[in-house]
Formats: C-alpha cells, sequence, structure tokens
C-alpha cells in the first residue's frame, strides 16, 4: 500500500467542545493525499468517542491511545506512527483553511523547500484576525536567513503550528517530555537542518486563544529561558554567525518570563529572578546591533534593562 504525501499529527487531550470543528477543517481538505494521526493522550471527556466517529467515516483516521504524556509525548508518538514524507501538526483546539495543505505542499514542491511556512489567523471568542507578520515573506530562505526570521518578531515564530516538514528532519530528534514552550525546544533544530524554508505570510491556520490552554494558563511557563539558552548553546557550537541573534531570543525570553509574572502579580522565584533581573544586560548589545529587530523592540528592551518601574508600568497598561 502506498503512503500518502503528508502524515497531519493532532495531539488529542480533552478537547470535546473544540475537536469536531479541528476534524472537519482537515477532511475538508482539498489536497487529499495524507493521513491523519490522532493521538488521544489520556482523555477523559467524550473526546475519544468523537475521534471514533470520525474514523468511522474516513479510513485516513488513525487512532492512537495512550496514557497520558503531554503534548511532547502525543507529538512523539505521532512522529513515530507516521508514513508521510513530509509532517505537519495541528492542535486539536485549532482549525485549518481549506487549502492549506494544498498551499503548503505545493509550496515546498516549487521551491525545493524542506520546510514550507504560512500566516495565520487568531481567533479569540470566534474574532479572527490576520497576525500580520511580513519580513521575510515569500522568498526561498537558507538555514541562516530562516532562523534569522524565526528570531525576529517580524516573521514566523517557533510555533510547529503553519509549518509542513520533511519528515527525515526530525530524525534523532524529539520533542522534550515534561516541559513546556516544547516548540522553543525544537523548531531552531529543524531549521537550522533543512536546505531551505519557505515562508507565505497567508493567513491559512486559525489559532484559537482559550481559556484554560496551556499557553493561557495561570501557572507562570518559565520553560522559555531553558529553551533560547539551549537554542544559544547550540548555535555557539555549531552556527556561531548568528550568536547575536540567539542571544536577542535570549533576552526576550527572559522579559516575557518577567512579564508573566508581572500580569499576574506574582513574586518571581530567587533563580528565575537571578536570571531575569539580572542577565538580560548582558545580551542588550546584541538586541540594538540585530538589524532584524523592529525599533519599538529595542526601545522596550533599553527601557526594560534601564527603567523597569516604567517598563511594568506601561506594560501592565498596554495589559489593562
Amino acid at each position: 500500500m502506498r503512503s500518502p504525501n503528508i502524515s497531519l499529527i493532532i495531539p488529542v487531550y480533552n478537547v470535546e467542545d473544540y475537536l469536531p470543528d479541528c476534524l472537519d477543517s482537515v477532511l475538508a481538505q482539498s489536497y487529499t493525499d495524507f493521513e491523519v494521526i490522532a493521538v488521544n493522550d489520556g482523555s477523559t471527556d467524550g473526546s475519544r468517542e468523537i475521534l471514533a466517529d470520525y474514523a468511522k467515516k474516513d479510513s485516513r483516521i488513525r487512532i492512537i491511545d495512550q496514557a497520558n504524556r503531554g503534548l511532547a509525548g502525543a507529538r512523539n508518538t505521532g512522529i513515530a506512527a507516521a508514513n508521510g514524507m513530509y509532517i505537519a501538526f495541528v492542535d486539536s483546539d485549532d482549525y485549518i483553511d481549506s487549502d492549506y495543505l494544498s498551499v503548503m505542499y505545493s509550496n515546498v514542491n516549487e521551491f525545493n523547500a524542506d520546510i514550507s511556512i504560512s500566516g495565520r489567523y487568531i481567533d479569540c471568542g470566534g474574532q479572527t484576525s490576520h497576525e500580520i507578520r511580513p519580513a521575510f515573506t515569500s522568498k526561498r530562505l537558507g538555514p541562516i536567513e530562516a532562523a534569522r526570521a524565526l528570531n525576529s518578531y517580524r516573521s514566523f515564530d517557533m510555533s510547529m503550528h503553519g509549518k509542513l516538514f520533511l519528515a527525515s528532519l526530525f530524525k534523532g530528534l524529539a520533542f522534550p517530555e515534561g516541559k513546556n514552550s516544547e516548540d522553543q525546544f525544537m523548531c531552531y533544530r529543524l531549521i537550522l537542518r533543512s536546505n531551505c524554508s519557505y515562508y507565505e505570510d497567508r493567513p491559512l491556520y486559525y489559532y484559537r486563544h482559550r481559556e484554560g490552554s496551556i499557553s493561557r494558563s495561570s501557572r507562570v511557563n518559565v520553560f522559555p529561558i531553558e529553551a533560547s539558552h539551549e537554542q544559544l548553546d547550540y548555535i555557539r557550537r555549531h552556527v556561531p554567525a548568528l550568536i547575536n541573534v540567539a542571544e536577542t531570543s535570549c533576552f526576550f525570553s527572559q522579559v516575557a518570563v518577567y512579564n508573566a509574572f508581572a500580569v499576574r502579580d506574582l513574586e518571581m522565584p530567587n533563580e528565575i529572578a537571578n536570571v531575569v533581573l539580572k542577565e538580560p544586560k548582558r545580551f542588550l548589545g546584541s538586541v540594538i546591533r540585530n538589524e532584524d529587530i523592529p525599533g519599538f523592540k529595542k526601545i522596550q528592551a533599553i527601557t526594560y534593562c534601564f527603567a523597569r518601574p516604567v517598563y511594568k508600568a506601561v506594560y501592565l497598561a498596554k495589559k489593562g
């Protein structure tokens, strides 16, 4: 039996209210040569039954059941089971445009790329808006230029969604289980392994903001600090020309953690405070010299380092 061109991996955990929208959008794709690997990650609601109903209707859906291992563990299971030449991920509370796979697959072929990347819509309670990130768009990107784009805050980001990957890029790699920000630990490695990437800021992926998701939890996710440090170490060893890019990522990852504590009015543990409050000054020069970082982000960085009470007040005022 011939393998499909694309394996679409959907981790599923207690998303019965959103899963039908996700699966309907997947099965409505204009491009049809794909399989769906739905990893039921120990759901305790009706998600498993919904998957079973859809699998009866469409033989392209395969269900893998496992005890709860988190998003990283579910993705690792899906990658191990994938038969396609390319791999894409859709979170089970998100959904995709009917031409998503068609455009993504067309771009990897037309531009001889290992990774195809799209823009996205943000869905907040049914209200959608295009998250415009125009830098580096509509061009073939070598691994160094793609890594710059990845860390520029003006182009595509570290998320697995909105991307189609050559499956062989994952050989020997795994998402870190037990850690949030698993995408940030993985994406730069795939980018730097690739022959090239192609980014088109055409919104084809619908990312849903919802209460109760990992990214909006009341608990502060401090793993971006570790992930950005890992990227810096990797780049120092393998791509030293990008050190300023990796140091910039460290800076803004630390600021993001500070912001998360500030907006929740929580006190930072000492080991986090020692990094978040002291280390950014060491990376500020890289931020200022980084030509890919927009001016307002540089002003933000200077204010954070030298007028933090002002920075905090402005940030909290913007957040309401």
